[in-house]
């Protein structure tokens, strides 16, 4: 580092007529004691020395490496919130979901109680299950723990009463399942109402048309018999339903076949008609009527007959 003094006057220049000019040259510092940038000076002679701060030169950013490639044909499988899908099969069934404890209070249940019975999910929370099935005591409790332990599956038909105090007609399937505390019982309740009801009606036809005094049976759209009465199958000559189900009505009265074909189009029509036996010739009057489904659709054509 070099240094430059001005003259003052003469007697500094008389003074100091035996240094004209002085320089130092320190020695380099090391390395590791310039910790931040290098001060480097600039100056003329006369002139008060200036320094210039230089910046050290930037060490180039590392490369980042590339991600690895997957391996072809593996496929992350993406997480998933357990209990979100708990909640959301839950809520997805048609039945109504009880979970019980070893007590045979509910501990869990679906959005479906609240439609089914009327409780909701606050209200079921620890309600004995013979509140909604009074059936289930004690002791038929402590005999299903049992059949359950020998991984059985039981279904159950009970009379389920909901929050209001109606009832229906309830299939209740039970199973064990492991829930947050060792095994507990799930109870799946499902409204059977309407099917029982469509059960005792089809009954009740039976044993009117088994009992009728007048030949009756009821065939498919295709003419195959699936219902007819004692009288029926004596008409045409036949033992038994088993027969008579192997048979198309056209076979058995041959000139009802126009009549069976406006009848499998929705129109109900009645004529006179002849049967020929061994040893007779049977008059009598056919009456054909269509049976229709809940949406309208033709499935069946019931027949009735009266002799003349």
């Amino acid at each position: 580092m070099a240094f430059w003094f001005n003259k003052k006057d003469e007697q500094q220049k008389a003074d100091c007529s035996h240094v004209q000019q002085a320089s130092v040259v320190p020695q380099p510092a090391p390395a590791a004691s310039l910790p931040g940038p290098l001060l480097k000076p600039l100056a003329k002679p006369g002139a008060v020395p200036i320094l210039k701060v230089v910046p050290p030169s930037t060490p180039a950013p590392a490369p980042v490496p590339a991600p690895e490639p997957e391996p072809a044909g593996l496929k992350v499988r993406p997480k998933i919130d357990q209990r979100a899908l708990y909640q959301q099969l839950m809520n997805g069934l048609y039945d109504a979901v009880l979970i019980l404890d070893e007590r045979g209070n509910v501990m869990e249940s679906n959005l479906r109680v609240d439609e089914v019975l009327g409780y909701t999910h606050d209200e079921a929370w620890d309600l004995p299950i013979t509140t909604i099935m009074p059936g289930m005591n004690r002791q038929l409790f402590e005999h299903l723990k049992k059949n359950l332990a020998e991984d059985h599956h039981v279904l159950i038909d009970s009379r389920c009463f909901r929050k209001d105090g109606s009832s229906f007609s309830g299939e209740v399937g039970v199973c064990n399942i492991m829930f947050m505390r060792g095994n507990n019982m799930i109870f799946t309740i499902r409204n059977v109402e309407r099917r029982k009801t469509s059960m005792v009606d089809i009954k009740k036809l039976q044993v009117v048309i088994e009992n009728s005094l007048s030949p009756m049976f009821i065939c498919n759209t295709d003419e195959t018999f699936t219902v007819a009465n004692p009288l029926a199958l004596d008409l045409f000559g036949l033992q038994s339903i088993s027969d008579v189900k192997t048979v198309k009505l056209t076979q058995v009265l041959p000139n009802a076949a126009d009549m069976f074909a406006e009848a499998a189009k929705g129109n109900v029509s009645t004529e006179t008609l002849t049967l020929s036996r061994q040893d007779s010739v049977v008059t009598f009057k056919l009456a054909l009527a269509p049976i229709k489904n809940g949406d309208e659709t033709i499935f069946a054509v019931s027949g009735s007959m009266l002799l003349v």
